[in-house]
């Protein structure tokens, strides 16, 4: 079997492979996720490329001509993804505007580059014209590739995960991370792509064909780790509780963000008076939550505490953070899981449901209530009311 029939076959296996897994993902998350949008990123990146491959096999050159441009240039769309794809995670209000379309303008100049290369060959040569046998050619365009993408790889992972940090000390802050829970593969998936990247680049050092093919075979590989993440968070959302992973994932990061601010604060405010003032401020907080039942309030933020008793948001943040080793939103589940606990008691008698119990108790969702209730206790709604009963 010659090289270029391998080739055919590996890329039509592999472009199956990913329609299959695009449309598993894509059904399962019903196209209502950023994990669907970034399936189909990957999806339509690759098809161009496998256009190119059949038809530069079949000798199809006119139409292997036209695809060339885009084929080349997909591989320099990723990382400017990944970075619009954390914004949009994390922030709900995100709207991509036209500036946001710069962060491709490196990869439609490349396009442009290898379009402009190809028009301005002879028509003798252009007619009997690959890409892939022209060694002189291919050489420029992987060096020129090669470039790009490492710059992008630096600067926008610089970027990204500069931008993730500040968005886990923020929700830490000011949001249950509970809440946050279907968003723990964003982060790791980027980590996955930027890794396959450079494996894909340090092969193209030493075989520059060989590893830029890789570029076509990562999204196989990243579209099966999303696929496997995803399917994860679905699992988890019909079974109303965390996957064992992401809860790990959720658990350590709190515990993390916390230790780093206790062991901050203490080294720079270790004065007793301090300590004393933050936890007098932290009595009076949940004094406030456990008279007034404000925590009922699905959109309670740390303003509106901070207003009603007159304690700037500075300081009761790390009153909860020091005092009660917890964050804002953390104190506010539990004080809404207690009610819970005494709804759930009597649900039954009093013909409640779920829904209707996180309703009352400040949650958005069953889903919510369900990863609250499971952090705080460690078990799910039903296992701890089944515990309860046995008691009796």
């Amino acid at each position: 079997m010659k090289y270029d029939e391998i080739i055919l076959i590996i890329n039509s296996f592999s472009f199956i492979t990913l329609m299959v897994m695009t449309l598993l993902l894509c059904s399962a998350v019903r196209f209502k996720s950023e994990s669907s949008r970034t399936a189909l990123f990957i999806f339509f990146t690759t098809l161009p490329d496998f256009i190119y491959n059949i038809c530069d096999y079949f000798n199809w050159n006119s139409v292997a001509l036209m695809m060339a441009p885009i084929a080349y240039s997909a591989n320099l769309t990723v990382m400017p993804f990944m970075l619009l794809l954390a914004h949009r995670a994390f922030n709900p209000y995100y709207r991509l505007r036209y500036e946001g379309l710069l962060h491709f303008l490196p990869a439609v100049c490349f396009a442009a580059l290898v379009a402009f290369k190809i028009w301005t060959m002879p028509a003798e040569e252009s007619e009997h014209f690959s890409v892939e046998r022209s060694a002189g050619f291919r050489t420029m365009l992987t060096s020129v590739n090669f470039i790009m993408i490492s710059m992008q790889l630096v600067i926008y992972s610089y970027f990204i995960f500069s931008y993730l940090r500040k968005v886990k000390l923020y929700i830490f802050n000011y949001h249950s991370s509970a809440d946050f829970s279907d968003k723990v593969w964003v982060p790791r998936f980027i980590t996955f792509i930027g890794f396959l990247m450079i494996v894909a680049m340090i092969s193209s050092i030493f075989d520059p064909l060989g590893g830029f093919r890789l570029f076509y075979l990562i999204n196989v590989v990243a579209l099966g780790y999303l696929l496997y993440l995803e399917l994860q968070i679905v699992h988890a959302i019909r079974n109303n509780r965390f996957p064992t992973q992401i809860d790990v994932t959720v658990a350590e990061a709190d515990y993390i963000a916390i230790g780093k601010k206790r062991r901050q604060f203490c080294k720079a405010e270790s004065s007793k008076e301090n300590l004393q003032e933050l936890e007098q401020y932290a009595r009076q907080v949940e004094e406030y939550l456990r008279t007034s039942e404000v925590y009922t309030n699905p959109d309670l933020s740390l303003a509106d505490v901070s207003k009603a008793i007159g304690i700037s948001s500075k300081n009761i943040s790390r009153a909860i953070n020091i005092a009660l080793n917890k964050n804002f939103f953390n104190l506010v589940n539990s004080f809404r899981i207690e009610k819970s606990k005494a709804l759930l008691l009597v649900k039954k008698e009093k013909g409640l449901t779920l829904e209707t119990i996180a309703e009352q108790c400040g949650f958005n969702s069953r889903f919510t209530l369900n990863n609250a209730f499971k952090k705080i206790t460690g078990q799910k709604t039903t296992e701890w009311l089944r515990a309860e009963r046995r008691k009796k």
